[in-house]
């Protein structure tokens, strides 16, 4: 139901409105987390918008999901997606505040389908575990069948120029005993060479679900049949162990994507933590 209402929003997508409307701070209005309505103005990326509400124009980012940035390979695809479903439309927007960026934390839904919903479902962004409004165990459900289906983002082959698939992800100790920060060096996410070449991982990344924290290699040489596990704490590169120095935890207790990426950002391999 909600693909056959999506492609009937993108058929109708469209209008054009040259009036002049004024640029309104996310601080000028206060968010009730009632519903109200609004039109998607501008489509930013693939998880950000500008709505106009009320003749104002305000900066908004759709909460529970993080879907590509326009750098990454799959990000212009991502933006593309999120205007052929509700750039020029009406929307109904629930509000949740605003984040550090001063932009609005929106649920935007048309005909009662949520918006956000439907970029994960379609592919084209992650599910955050821990979303601030409750559907996190919904959209997860969705973003594993689209993994699993190969939508969007995932279709590996397409997205983007792939790097070699022998690398994968075969462990993760995302809350080891203790207090978290003082434990850093036990939190890691290991990776295995399962061909019979040696892969440079040189430029493939390790991030998380948020992108805010992201490990990029550098000059890392992985032998076939070999495993690497990175650290999150600090201490010497060897042969087995590489460390990535955080200030803090990277992977959350609460539920976390964690996803290799080949240099070109393709995702090589992905797990999912409760």
């Amino acid at each position: 139901m909600l693909l056959v209402s999506l492609a009937v929003l993108a058929a109708c997508a469209g209008g054009d409105d040259t009036g002049e409307r004024r640029t309104q701070a996310p601080g000028e209005i206060q968010p009730t987390g009632d519903d109200s309505d609004a039109v998607v103005a501008r489509v930013i990326d693939g998880d950000s918008v500008e709505l106009d509400i009320d003749g104002g124009l305000v900066e908004s980012r759709l909460i529970g999901i993080n879907a590509p940035e326009l750098s990454d390979c799959q990000g212009p695809g991502a933006a593309e997606v999120l205007t052929s479903v509700a750039g020029g439309r009406s929307v109904t927007i629930r509000s949740f505040g605003s984040d550090r960026f001063g932009r609005l934390l929106v649920d935007l839904s048309i005909d009662a389908e949520s918006v956000n919903e439907a970029m994960v479902r379609l592919g084209w962004a992650l599910a955050q575990h821990d979303n601030e409004h409750g559907a996190a165990a919904l959209w997860v459900a969705e973003m594993e069948r689209a993994s699993a289906s190969g939508l969007g983002m995932w279709d590996l082959p397409t997205a983007c120029p792939p790097a070699p698939d022998d690398v994968q992800i075969v462990g993760v100790e995302a809350d080891p005993p203790g207090p978290d920060d003082d434990v850093l060096e036990e939190e890691w996410i290991e990776l295995e060479n399962t061909g019979s070449a040696t892969v440079d991982l040189s430029g493939w990344a390790v991030r998380d679900e948020s992108t805010s924290n992201r490990f990029v290699f550098d000059d890392v040489q992985l032998g076939a049949g070999q495993r690497l596990r990175l650290r999150t704490g600090c201490g010497v590169d060897d042969g087995r162990d590489h460390y990535w120095c955080s200030p803090a935890g990277v992977w959350s207790n609460r539920g976390e994507t964690a996803l290799l990426l080949g240099p070109s950002g393709s995702i090589q391999d992905w797990v999912y933590l409760e």
